[in-house]
């Protein structure tokens, strides 16, 4: 969890949140409430869509 906490910071606020959601098919109030530690335990099929999402991301080369 601590992992999507980070990353869910670094890809900036609630409206950042919200088209990440949209993207991975997660309920929009999902990556809120992970990224302030509102839900402790969601389960793996709940986040497992937000984790290929990072992942692929870092992934990818950077763009310079």
């Amino acid at each position: 969890m601590s992992y999507l906490r980070r990353k869910l910071r670094e890809a900036g606020g609630p409206s950042e949140w919200e088209a990440i959601a949209t993207k991975t098919g997660v309920a929009k109030s999902l990556p809120r409430k992970i990224a302030y530690g509102d839900r402790l335990n969601p389960g793996v099929e709940k986040i497992q869509p937000l984790l290929t999402y990072f992942r692929s991301r870092e992934a990818e080369p950077a763009k310079v």
